[in-house]
This record gives C-alpha cells, structure tokens and sequence, in this order.
C-alpha cells in the first residue's frame, strides 16, 4: 500500500468519535471512486432515517435531502431492505429492487412529493435528477442500518471496476463507521421513543383499508413498492390484464387518475400515522 494510502487511514481511524468522521470518511472513499456527491443516513428499525452527513449542493437538493429524510423515505428500496435485514454489502439499486424498477413509474416518480408548505398539495421535485447511485450497507446493533449512498451524474462511473473497489474498501468502512457510531450514538438516542417496529409495515398494509378491497390493496402496495404489471401478475398469481383491471378500480375509489397522486395520497397517510422520534 503506498505510503499516500497509509496516510489516510491513520486520518480515518484517529477521526473516530469526532464529528469529522463523516467528512474523512466521504474523502477516503472518493479517493478511490469518483462521485459528486454523498449522502450518509442511519435506519433505526423503521422509524425515520437519522442524517449523519451530506454534500449535497444548492437549497434545492438540500430540501429533497430533507423531504425523503422526512417522509419518501419509505418509499426507498434501501429501507425496504434495511426493514427485511439487509447484510452489509456494495450495491447498485438494481440489486435491492423489485423487476423493472428502474423502469417504474414510481423510480420515475421517485422526486415527488408532498410539499407541506404549499396550502393545496403542490407537489416538488427538489431531489437531484439524472443520478446513479451505490449504496453501501453497514449494518449495526439493534436492528439499526448505515448507508452511505454516492451519487454520480457521469453515466457509467460506477462500473465493474469501481464496485469491485468499493467492495475491497468495505472492511474498513464497516469497522470505522460501527466504532463511529457506538461512541455517538448516545447523542442520538438520548430522546428515543419506544415504537412499534412495525409502523412502517402497517402503514402499508393499511392504506386504502377502508376504500379498497383486499385484492385491490394488495395491487396498490405492490405498485407503490416499485413492482411492474408483470411482476404483480406473478405475485398474486393473476393475469397481467386483471392486475391493470383491480389497479384501474383501485384508483377510481381513491379518487385518483395519476401515479404522482397515488404516491401523494400514499405518503400523506404515512405522514398521518408516523411516530414520533
């Protein structure tokens, strides 16, 4: 290892418990891939990501940061892994998604949401587009999960090579970033609630209860959760044509006619019903 590198490490572990951690961190890892820019959360079970750090530029991308902070997380493939017990690991979004999501009306989706601020719902876009995106699990005690996202908006910087890089860094970011967080964590519980870690699950499940019948439901929570017309069919064991047939049903009792209104309405419940902490 050269001399350079040995440097850096010792920068990184002597940065351990102090609040440049994050920053030293993000720097060692671009040192070896090239990104624009990082973004690092901590899952605590299913109540909403706790940030860490970020560098993300410009009062629009900040607010999308803050919004999925508050509310789109949900939506994100990298929680719904993290709620199924995701093990650490390099991985492309791909690797966490339903079939096609990439292609999904809800990746296509992904940016709105609902903007408190607006007295009639008008929906934002603050979320950068045009992204790709590597995530980097770290898992932790407790049922708690780091990732540390890198972004790029050079297609194809995150190729073979890079991730076969990430892979080999993973060792270090694991060990640092889990004695990192046993020395700040206190800070960041100090005010823990106890909640069911089966909120964000019920959430889901109850969307549309009332409205909706069972089938009904169960094609709404698969197309929220990115899955394609074929994938649906193949989960619930029916046709494709029946899957557009209960979707078109379910979104005429929602009183809704787009996508952008299901994630909505889908994320305006999840607001109701969130917990505190």
């Amino acid at each position: 290892m050269p001399q350079d590198d040995y440097r850096d490490v010792a920068e990184l572990v002597g940065a351990i418990g102090a609040p440049r951690f994050p920053s030293v961190l993000a720097a060692w890892i671009r040192s070896h891939v090239a990104f624009d820019m990082i973004a690092i959360v901590v899952y605590r079970g299913s109540r909403p990501p706790l940030h860490i750090h970020d560098d993300f530029k410009g009062e629009r991308a900040r607010n999308g940061l803050k919004q999925y902070l508050a509310q789109t997380y949900i939506l994100n493939p990298f929680y719904q892994s993290h709620l199924k017990g995701i093990a650490s690991g390099v991985y492309r979004v791909r690797d966490l998604a339903p079939d096609h999501y990439l292609q999904s009306e809800v990746y296509r989706s992904y940016e709105i949401i609902i903007a408190e601020t607006e007295e009639i719902g008008y929906v934002t876009r603050d979320w950068p587009r045009g992204l790709e995106e590597i995530d980097i699990a770290v898992t932790l005690d407790d049922g708690e999960t780091t990732e540390i996202g890198i972004y790029s908006a050079r297609p194809g910087s995150f190729d073979d090579a890079a991730v076969e890089r990430l892979n080999g860094l993973l060792p270090l970011i694991e060990t640092s970033f889990r004695q990192h967080w046993q020395r700040i964590k206190a800070r960041h519980t100090a005010k823990r609630h106890s909640i069911d870690a089966g909120w964000a699950e019920a959430a889901y499940e109850s969307f549309g209860a009332e409205l909706l019948t069972n089938r009904e439901r169960e094609v709404v929570v698969l197309v929220l959760r990115g899955h394609s017309s074929d994938s649906i069919a193949a989960h619930l064991d029916i046709s494709r044509a029946t899957v557009k047939t209960h979707r078109k049903h379910a979104y005429e009792r929602l009183a809704i006619s787009t996508q952008a209104e299901l994630l909505s309405l889908f994320l305006r419940h999840v607001r109701d019903r969130m917990p505190a902490g």
